[in-house]
């Protein structure tokens, strides 16, 4: 089933309701003047069968409905939220995508890449693929395109999943529709887990015994009393002195029960989510594992519902017959006995099932993505190719307006040069095989007709900027970026290098020297492949000495006639072109 049809479902079945839920309303309206006249009526001329039977039975109605409409509304608006996701999703697929947070808050220059490759913020990686429906699966994408995964095995796995759940339409949807009803309080949230987390509190500690035999005692007493043994008197005594029990660690209690209160609801409304995963039928691994982890002991859904209903006895405390409760049974001591049990066998199975959902949070993200952008690629995890692709665009560009290229790093070819003119597209190159990468890596596809890459940490070095608070020159954030690519490299790790414009914070001759020697000190580790781009011809210079390490590709420009214009073409060699001049005299600066 396509988002159309059933964003047109959903949209059929609000209207309708709709209406339905606005007759209810006038029906409950015309039920409470009614049972206000048969009320008038027995107060002014004193009841009678009739008339109480009818006024219990309009109330009865009112009481109906007002269930009944409240079924509906509930109705109505996981309609509105499954329609909400639907036009999101028909938007992202003509490539839209303000709809989606942005994931600003997740914005750090000093990462190994995230700046330079538009990752997070306003048109980001970041916000093409989220489709999070809590912070914390918001967290969960960001910390994975953050740090990617880097092993095959993994990234294959992880394809597989997306690609079937990129298949469950219908599923997705639900999903999305019913956690974008959750109440969005990180706040909560983080009380709950913190709630979960905490340390048992044993409150009878060896004295459980009291549990079961305090009852007992009761029963017999209750017993003796009946066939007339000993008085009443007797009986109600022995119920006052064993009451003195539940005053016993009072405060201790008031405060579980004020925790318990207050949470349960916060778990409560996660139970359809969970049991979205639980009833659905996965063949991909991670998702099989990941569901079989939610059935294990019993289900997630289950056991949040057991929860619910210790706290709902638990919450009789409040009521008039509490005093009675905890003389015969010691209630309160029965709950608090019955919620630890429960903490302790289930608690850590609902902290790795939180884990779950947020794993699953990204999974769709990222299998909606794919759907979005079905004649995408679904990359190919290799050993031993680096990169090989074919036509490849950016995926942040509209697709009418990628200008896509091949690239491919042969065996022994390390780094290569990007020479080419102002706007001729050598950034946007750089970016387009950067972004594609960390898609790759996290399992999503990539936009290419075909991309064969090898999982490895890519680090940039193309938007460095100077630091007034911190007493930062422009040259020194430099090298600080080059130096710590470096140190990975010493450390055995292997790094794709995306660099623009190397040490632009100094003059040209110092520039070309230190370029220079930074491109030996890269050949020198068999772990080192990249790009840099750059204006200096003269650096270009070094594929001749290392030719089977260094190789040049550019961007050309074609300057006749005094108009200038781009194909955005790559290509073998190094640029002809330049028009920094021609682009002066154009604009009469010059």
């Amino acid at each position: 089933m396509s988002y159309q049809r059933i964003a047109g479902d959903a949209t059929a079945f609000i209207k309708k309701n709709k209406t339905t839920a606005n007759q209810i309303s006038y029906l409950r309206l015309l039920l409470a003047i009614l049972e206000a006249y048969l009320l008038f009526i027995i107060i002014r001329d004193g009841s009678s069968t009739i008339l109480v039977i009818g006024a219990l039975a309009v109330l009865s109605a009112f009481f109906f409905f007002v269930n009944y409409h409240q079924k509906i509304i509930e109705k109505i608006q996981y309609h509105e939220s499954m329609l909400k996701v639907c036009e999101n999703e028909i938007l992202a697929a003509e490539g839209v995508y303000e709809q989606f947070a942005d994931g600003k808050e997740y914005l750090n220059k000093a990462h190994f890449y995230a700046h330079d490759l538009d990752i997070f913020g306003r048109h980001s990686i970041f916000q093409l693929l989220n489709r999070s429906i809590t912070k914390s699966g918001s967290d969960a994408l960001a910390h994975q395109l953050k740090f990617p995964f880097l092993v095959k095995e993994t990234i294959e796995t992880r394809q597989d999943a997306v690609e079937e759940l990129s298949h469950k339409i219908d599923w997705r949807v639900d999903f999305l529709a019913t956690g974008n009803l959750l109440e969005k309080d990180e706040e909560k949230y983080s009380q709950l887990i913190t709630w979960l987390k905490s340390e048992e509190v044993d409150l009878l500690d060896k004295m459980k015994v009291l549990l079961w035999l305090i009852p007992a005692i009761n029963t017999v007493i209750l017993g003796i009393w009946i066939t007339g043994i000993i008085s009443f008197k007797v009986w109600l005594l022995t119920l006052i002195v064993q009451s003195g029990f539940s005053f016993v660690n009072r405060k201790k209690l008031n405060a579980l029960y004020l925790k318990m209160s207050k949470n349960t609801p916060n778990l409560q409304r996660y139970i359809q989510l969970f049991r979205l995963i639980e009833k659905e039928e996965f063949k991909a691994l991670v998702l099989k594992q990941g569901r079989d982890s939610l059935a294990n002991p019993s289900y997630i859904s289950a056991i949040i519902q057991k929860l619910a209903t210790i706290s709902a006895y638990f919450a009789i405390r409040n009521s008039f017959f509490s005093p009675v409760l905890n003389a015969f049974f010691l209630w309160d001591y029965q709950c608090a006995y019955r919620f630890e049990l429960w903490k302790k066998q289930h608690s850590a199975a609902l902290l790795e099932a939180f884990d779950v959902l947020h794993e699953w949070e990204v999974l769709v993200s990222i299998a909606c993505y794919d759907f979005a952008n079905n004649t995408y690629t679904v990359p190919q995890v290799s050993e031993n190719v680096i990169l090989d692709v074919k036509q490849l665009g950016h995926p942040l560009l509209k697709k009418n307006k990628s200008v896509n290229n091949d690239f491919k790093i042969n065996k022994g070819e390390q780094i290569f040069i990007v020479t080419g003119a102002n706007m001729a597209g050598k950034s946007t190159f750089l970016r387009a095989v950067g972004a594609n990468l960390i898609l790759a890596m996290i399992g999503a596809r990539v936009r290419a007709e075909r991309f064969v890459f090898k999982p490895i940490q890519v680090y940039t070095c193309m938007r460095i900027t100077d630091s007034i608070d911190e007493g930062e020159s422009y040259f020194h954030a430099e090298l600080l970026r080059l130096q710590n690519a470096v140190k990975l490299l010493e450390a055995g790790q292997e790094i794709f290098v995306i660099l623009d414009e190397l040490l632009k914070g100094t003059n040209s001759k110092d520039k070309l020297q230190g370029s220079e020697l930074f491109l030996e000190k890269l050949i020198q580790y068999k772990t080192a492949f990249g790009m840099i781009a750059t204006h200096d011809l003269d650096l270009t210079n070094m594929a001749t000495q290392y030719p089977d390490k260094i190789k040049n590709i550019c961007f050309e420009i074609i300057i006749k006639d005094d108009k200038m214009t781009f194909d955005y073409k790559l290509r073998p060699g190094v640029t002809q072109n330049m028009n920094a001049l021609f682009l002066m005299k154009q604009m009469g600066i010059v």
